[in-house]
């Protein structure tokens, strides 16, 4: 199994290779209009792009992970102290839809071509984003360490390696050498060029005016361990080893677990969507499992009608349907979300602590919203946006949303897409209840005219004028995406709208 998973990889790999030169004049046009709307990122991620794309060139071996680490050991260089984590996830999906439009239009891509390409990008989020909520788990294993007595200690300080400086992670003291919480936390506002002008100011803090103590740099991959001695004290190499081997240890734990709750929650969320055979039924699934397998207590789902550019209302779960399907939103002159989803061709998740900042104020006063995710349910490899999920924590719930969510998010947000497009890929209308698409008169006028009845004849019928009804048959044929009158009742007819 882990080979094949190598050889996807490969495959999308060689496959972002072949489309390097097509993805720079995408990612061009792209990038000036970042700089036009002042998104402050643009040039920095901009660099980023130019070197990856030269390191592609250059990349002769088979390995992927060298690949990836080359990348990632450049972020470090550029970004280690001041990206967002949201900013960063919305930018390489972003360059992951780039690769799926590119593939769109190839005549000869398979879905197995857009499945390497997800298996890539997954690879790149994999291995830098998932360590990022680590802080806890440091915490414990350092005051483990320091309690064991395996090296009497006075303190053990964890320091990340920034672009320019090192700065201190976490700091505990041994029970033998208690100090003050808020110079502990001074410790933390700690920053130096060099580990031994840092090791200097810790101890300044919160050693003692005793004999100096010996202090122990133990380099574990970007991190380095301070280890503070008892005064005349000493640490054998094989202690060293063993401190570094524990470190690095826990780190790879904490990464395995969550890759397998990403993997896990990614397998459960499909398996929960396939036995889904109608629309409806889709549309529950998708409602049901973004809030059984992620995070959340709520979802409301919203067709994307391409033609009105209007999100439908469809369902909710832990909401009252009834309060979402009458909605019809134009989504796109909501400033924000405007501006955000269309940032990226509709492929990223979108995460606002106050809704109010995107959502109209009656939806804020019906739903009572505090913070909120904007989940686009886009069709990589269609490149359709087919609808959007909206979700909270509950009525006026505030929250935030780690890094691993996030990925879970893009990855659900894609799956839902796929399923909602195979089932609507005809019309996507069929996706959405009848009352969301055809009021009742226009089911009526419908109606009549599916019996045979011409437009005067519906008219009197109906004791309307011939333009009203001439009107509601022109909109009728708009929604139904229909070539005329007699294209749109058989659609009508093949998708229950009418008997």
């Amino acid at each position: 199994m882990e080979k094949k998973m190598e050889q996807l990889l490969y495959k999308g790999f060689t496959l972002m290779k072949s489309l390097q030169t097509a993805f720079l004049n995408d990612w061009g046009e792209l990038l000036s209009s970042l700089e036009k709307q002042n998104e402050h990122f643009a040039v920095e991620y901009g660099g980023m792009i130019q070197y990856a794309i030269q390191s592609l060139s250059k990349e002769k071996t088979n390995s992927i992970d060298s690949y990836i680490l080359s990348l990632l050991q450049e972020w470090q260089r550029r970004f280690s102290t001041h990206y967002d984590e949201y900013e960063a996830i919305s930018f390489i999906t972003t360059i992951e839809t780039i690769f799926h439009k590119l593939l769109a239009k190839a005549p000869a891509s398979t879905l197995l071509d857009h499945q390497a390409v997800q298996a890539f990008f997954l690879r790149i989020l994999d291995q830098s984003l998932l360590t990022q909520d680590s802080g806890m788990r440091i915490e414990r294993w350092a005051r483990m360490i320091v309690s064991s007595n395996f090296v009497p200690m006075k303190w053990l300080a964890v320091v990340k390696k920034g672009q320019e400086e090192y700065q201190i992670e976490y700091v505990t003291c041994s029970d033998q050498h208690q100090v003050d919480n808020h110079l502990l936390d001074m410790c933390l506002s700690l920053k130096a060029q060099q580990l031994d002008y840092l090791s200097i100011a810790i101890d300044r803090l919160i050693g003692t005016k005793k004999e100096k103590a010996p202090i122990i740099q133990i380099p574990c991959l970007n991190d380095t361990l301070l280890v503070c001695l008892l005064e005349n004290g000493s640490i054998s190499q094989q202690q060293i080893g063993v401190i570094r081997d524990m470190y690095l240890r826990q780190l790879k734990v904490q990464h395995l677990e969550n890759k397998l709750d990403l993997k896990n929650a990614c397998l459960l969320f499909l398996q929960h969507l396939l036995p889904s055979r109608s629309s409806e039924a889709a549309v529950k699934a998708i409602a049901r499992g973004l809030v059984e397998y992620l995070p959340f207590k709520r979802c409301a789902l919203f067709l994307y009608d391409h033609s009105e550019q209007k999100g439908i209302g469809l369902a909710g779960y832990d909401v009252n349907p009834t309060s979402i399907q009458p909605i019809r939103e134009k989504i796109f002159q909501i400033p924000f979300i405007q501006k955000y989803l269309n940032k990226s061709t509709y492929s990223h998740q979108l995460y606002f602590s106050n809704a109010s900042d995107v959502i109209p104020e009656k939806y804020i006063q019906a739903f009572k919203l505090k913070s909120i995710v904007v989940l686009p349910l886009f069709a990589p490899t269609k490149q359709q946006l087919v609808g959007i999920a909206f979700l909270d924590q509950g009525e006026n719930s505030e929250f935030i949303i780690a890094p691993q969510t996030l990925m879970t998010l893009i990855k659900f947000g894609q799956y839902a897409g796929e399923r909602l497009y195979s089932i609507g890929e005809e019309n996507p209308q069929h996706i959405a209840a009848p009352s969301t698409i055809l009021t009742q008169r226009e089911r009526e006028v419908l109606k009549l005219i599916a019996d045979g009845a011409s437009i005067s004849e519906a008219a009197e019928e109906l004791h309307l004028s011939s333009y009203t009804v001439r009107d509601y048959v022109s909109v009728i044929i708009q929604k139904l995406s229909a070539k005329n009158r007699t294209d749109a009742a058989v659609k009508a007819i093949r998708m229950n709208l009418i008997s």
